[in-house]
């Protein structure tokens, strides 16, 4: 037996016995498996019905000759890869040229001699052995090129997510230490201060949400970074979102993030404030904003741990601590239908009320004193107290910006103060009107709120505040940014004023003469 032969199978294909009987003995004695066909029909059906290893074909066979069988051999598919030698008495060029067209891989000459067709059948069985091992390690070298870029593309996926979060992290850390820097301070001794901020102490080490409800200015968002810093979760970023300053088709987004092409103008993937807080906290400022859509699905992560990016099937999970601040009832606004009763429930796990400033006068004197000398450090003033007159009309003053209205007044006088005695010497109360017609500035820190009206004329709140900002746009002829525009006479950002024109339908029709 030779030593290629092992079970190899091969198909003789002759009509003249002598050649049948010769060719099945060499090749059986040297240790093949011989079947054998007297035509090229039956040829044909037994090679499709069981392939064999080789074919030794006879070039002239009355009916279908050698040349036609081997062309139909060569179209069926499970055939077009095994040996065919030819054999032929004839040896001009021109068999051998039409043998080779027709799809032969050799050819052996009559009559046989046995040492030349063993030596030609295992040289064409040992070739196709090794193109079959060469195509398989071809295959599997392919298989794992293609697995490895599979695992590269996913690993680059990775750390371009990564590369990502990073950034954005390092957005929050920057703000962070900006914030840290220069503080505002938790600064007071009151007796309703000491209450809110003995709650604070309590929750802060614990995972429970929290809801801070208090008027503007009175520092939500620094009882939440306290929260923060007092918790487990301190190495961790504390990420920030104003649902106010976010309009409603693009909160979901911030909120869960969305994929490269989920919607129009999505051209990255874009990691969400959920995702980029887990293991940290995430502070909703202004949640009574959010859309009633949306609100379905932040009650759905404090539910379930869980949520799908934007245009994702994929829930993704993240530990969370969530702290959300309003300076709305979310009571009556869930028995208004304007915020899911479901959600305020999971919200207002432990509430915390921060009392407004008016209710906490004695802490007005130091927190002026800390305004006052942090601006004095940073205009390069030696301011050394605030008036006497001055520190009692600040303590009568009704603040209704809170805090940041004081901080506000602070800083002004800080900016006007030609000596080391700060003191106020305009009108307290309504925010900075803006210039008169002959340029002339106006009198306080802002626009004069609109007078309540009489029980019987009673407005809505919406209603009230959508008067007040038309009233303020008319005064500065529709202009919302710069010093004397509309946002800063709201004590807002020009980006929140829009929101709340849009929210409000507040056209240029409202505050524009037409004429």
């Amino acid at each position: 037996m030779t030593e290629s032969a092992g079970t190899s199978s091969i198909l003789v294909v002759d009509d003249t016995p002598a050649n049948i009987g010769f060719l099945l003995e060499t090749l059986s004695q040297a240790g093949y498996s011989v079947r054998v066909a007297q035509d090229g029909e039956s040829a044909l059906e037994q090679a499709q019905y069981s392939p064999p290893c080789l074919v030794l074909l006879d070039a002239m066979m009355p009916g279908m000759d050698g040349f036609e069988t081997c062309r139909r051999l060569r179209q069926i598919s499970t055939l077009q890869q095994v040996p065919v030698i030819f054999m032929t008495a004839l040896c001009t060029a021109e068999d051998k040229v039409r043998a080779f067209a027709a799809g032969a891989s050799d050819y052996v000459t009559k009559p046989f001699q046995q040492e030349e067709v063993l030596a030609r059948v295992q040289n064409q069985i040992t070739r196709r052995q090794l193109e079959n091992r060469l195509e398989q390690a071809n295959l599997e070298l392919e298989a794992g090129v293609a697995a490895r870029t599979a695992e590269l593309s996913a690993a680059l996926a990775e750390v371009e997510s990564l590369k990502s979060r990073l950034q954005l992290e390092n957005h929050y850390l920057k703000q962070e230490i900006a914030e840290t820097v220069h503080p505002g301070g938790i600064i007071g001794t009151s007796p309703t201060l000491a209450a809110a901020l003995k709650k604070v102490a309590l929750v802060a080490p614990t995972d429970s949400t929290v809801l801070i409800h208090g008027e503007t200015g009175t520092g939500k968002e620094l009882i939440a970074r306290i929260l923060h810093e007092q918790s487990p979760r301190r190495e961790r970023p504390m990420v920030k979102l104003n649902c106010s300053a976010i309009s409603a088709g693009l909160v979901e987004s911030e909120l869960f993030g969305h994929l490269k092409g989920a919607f129009t103008g999505a051209s990255e993937r874009r990691i969400g404030r959920f995702e980029l807080a887990d293991g940290g906290t995430l502070f909703l400022d202004e949640v009574s904003e959010l859309p009633l859509d949306t609100q379905a699905k932040l009650l759905r992560v404090l539910q379930e741990r869980e949520f799908e990016p934007v245009g994702s099937s994929k829930p993704m999970r993240v530990d969370v601590r969530l702290v959300a601040a309003t300076n709305r009832d979310l009571a009556v606004y869930a028995r208004n239908g304007r915020f899911r009763p479901d959600l305020y429930y999971r919200l207002n796990v432990f509430p915390i009320d921060l009392p407004p400033l008016r209710a906490r006068r004695e802490d007005i004197g130091a927190l002026a004193e800390h305004f006052m000398q942090r601006m004095g450090r940073k205009l390069g003033k030696p301011l050394r107290q605030i008036a006497p007159d001055t520190l009692e009309r600040l303590t009568a003053h009704d603040w209704p910006g809170n805090i940041r209205d004081l901080q506000n007044t602070i800083e002004r006088a800080a900016v006007l103060a030609s000596s080391d005695v700060l003191s106020v010497d305009w009108e307290l109360g309504p925010p900075p009107q803006a210039a008169s017609a002959d340029g002339a500035p106006g009198r306080g820190l802002a626009t004069a709120v609109a007078p309540v009206a009489a029980d019987s004329e009673l407005l809505p709140l919406e209603a009230m505040e959508r008067s007040h900002i038309i009233t303020i746009l008319r005064r500065t002829r529709g202009v919302v940014d710069g010093p004397k525009g509309a946002a800063r006479l709201l004590a807002l950002k020009p980006s929140t004023t829009r929101f709340r024109m849009k929210k409000l339908g507040i056209t240029k029709s409202d505050y524009l003469d037409s004429g």
